[in-house]
């Protein structure tokens, strides 16, 4: 299991040979926890911190498209060969001012929501789930559980059954997806992006599609507003690129107003086929 080892953001080849390792590479061990989170089937964690690891090859079902860069080159590198990518100037401080004025309503609506699923389900609240961000790291993802206290499968698919009947209204309403402003405050995602996906799904990306990870997935985007899980993930994955080559703040704005009317009508919250290419098991 082969990785690069990066500070602050930009990776460092040079410390990494001092320590002895040809071209900058050094070896991140992963171990098996009880506690862990599953990913690919196997629950894995590294003893890397998030954000300290350029991720080069597959490991424990990660694909990740990062590289190696000499100290303090790679924004310019970055922005020469995926200058029309950069995420427009502003987009944290949007993130940042719509979380700041949603918190205290959020909070509310969420300890509501928490404590209805402790009412009927018991703990615990939350469900969380490895996935995939910018640039092939992944990350743990915060929702609100919405599923029955069962033994998970390996089937991505959710189950209507399986669904507690607060978890339908907490689906319905996307409530379930709040505690991902947790994740927009520690950088790992975004309020406008492509939806963060699993490690296998991205394993399936071609080279054009894995466009879609240039930028911070997001907790709604262009294609949640056109269709949502009624598309096939082909389909979606072109609504993400379009975002990502013409990402404005007009465009989040014109999103985020789409959003609340997605859902408040309800639209594209069921689907998930089952012979999607992409999401099949």
């Amino acid at each position: 299991m082969r990785y690069n080892r990066c500070g602050g953001g930009d990776c460092d080849d040079s410390a990494a040979a001092s320590a002895g390792h040809p071209s900058g590479e050094r070896t991140v061990t992963f171990v098996a926890l009880a506690s862990g989170l599953p990913v690919s089937g196997v629950r894995l964690v590294p003893l890397a911190a998030a954000g300290t690891v350029c991720i080069t090859g597959f490991v424990g079902g990660i694909h990740a498209i990062s590289s190696r860069h000499k100290r303090g080159s790679h924004r310019a590198s970055h922005s020469s060969r995926h200058g029309e990518y950069q995420q427009y100037r502003g987009k944290r401080l949007l993130d940042l001012t719509i979380v700041t004025l949603v918190a205290l309503p959020v909070i509310v609506i969420g300890m509501v929501g928490a404590l209805a699923i402790l009412l009927e389900d018991g703990r615990p609240v939350l469900f969380r789930q490895v996935r995939i961000g910018r640039s092939g790291q992944p990350f743990v993802l915060l929702k609100l559980r919405t599923m029955r206290r069962i033994k998970r499968s390996k089937d991505p698919f959710p189950d209507p059954q399986y669904f507690t009947r607060i978890g339908r209204l907490l689906r319905r309403l996307s409530i379930d997806e709040l505690p991902q402003l947790i994740n927009v405050l520690r950088g790992e995602m975004s309020i406008v992006g492509p939806r963060p996906t699993l490690s296998y799904q991205v394993q399936r990306y071609d080279s054009r599609q894995a466009g879609r990870l240039r930028v911070l997935p997001g907790l709604t985007g262009l294609a949640q507003v056109n269709g949502r899980n009624k598309m096939t993930w082909p389909e979606r994955i072109e609504w993400d690129l379009q975002y990502v080559a013409g990402q404005s703040l007009w465009l989040d704005l014109k999103v985020l107003s789409r959003t609340v009317q997605t859902i408040l009508v309800g639209a594209g919250v069921a689907g998930h086929s089952r012979n999607d290419p992409i999401a099949r098991i």
